[in-house]
């Protein structure tokens, strides 16, 4: 995870022009993602995992009650800080696989394009380490990419696991070989299938995203 961590804060000043792309149907899928999030999150109290530069959590802020952003890089946190939120937004350093917040601390989590980069064999404990921080009944949004072979660099194989990679290269020319898994639309309903109600599941062009609720399994002895 340290390629992942140094890649995304050398990065992180031109990190948002993917996002300006003039792919007439690329904007359309993060409108359909930007709505949803606003729909969803409104008057909640939100737990956004891997922030970056804040980007989406612009979108976040418009309707939420209060965030708390984290990321693994000063560098990233330190754009996102600069930006102008709609909410209160607390942005905090730490690591997305220990979150450092007590149980049932927020009503519901926006993670939006880290998912590709969490190894297939860490999805499960990520799941559960979020799903002890959040509220039963919290609601949770995951976006990320689909895969598209000529864009985002090389995709190489590791022959060791079923992770794959991307061959990344920045505006200076500096390569970095990063962890990025896709995932077709049978493989997402597969891995968001249990202790989850299922609210939407959205699989396009460019993007696909799934918003559940958190069904925690509670003990009543009364």
């Amino acid at each position: 995870m340290k390629e992942i961590n140094k890649y995304y804060s050398k990065r992180a000043k031109e990190y948002e022009k993917i996002y300006y792309r003039t792919d007439p149907l690329r904007q359309d899928e993060q409108n359909k993602i930007s709505k949803k999030i606003k729909e969803l999150f409104e008057d909640k109290k939100v737990l956004e995992v891997a922030c970056g530069t804040g980007y989406w959590t612009t979108y976040l802020s418009e309707t939420a009650k209060e965030i708390t952003a984290i990321d693994n890089s000063t560098e990233v946190i330190k754009i996102a800080k600069k930006k102008k939120y709609r909410c209160p937004v607390y942005f905090k350093k730490c690591d997305a696989y220990h979150l450092p917040f007590k149980i049932n601390s927020f009503e519901g989590s926006l993670v939006n394009f880290w998912f590709s980069h969490i190894p297939k064999e860490k999805i499960k404990p990520f799941l559960d380490n979020l799903h002890s921080v959040l509220l039963n009944n919290s609601v949770v949004f995951i976006a990320d990419n689909v895969f598209n072979e000529n864009i985002g660099g090389k995709l190489v194989k590791d022959s060791r696991s079923n992770n794959t990679y991307k061959i990344r290269v920045l505006e200076d020319g500096e390569q970095y070989k990063v962890l990025k898994n896709y995932y077709s639309e049978q493989e997402i309903k597969k891995i968001f299938n249990s202790d989850m109600v299922i609210l939407d599941i959205y699989f396009g062009s460019c993007f696909w995203y799934v918003c559940y609720e958190v069904k925690k399994i509670t003990n009543d002895y009364t």
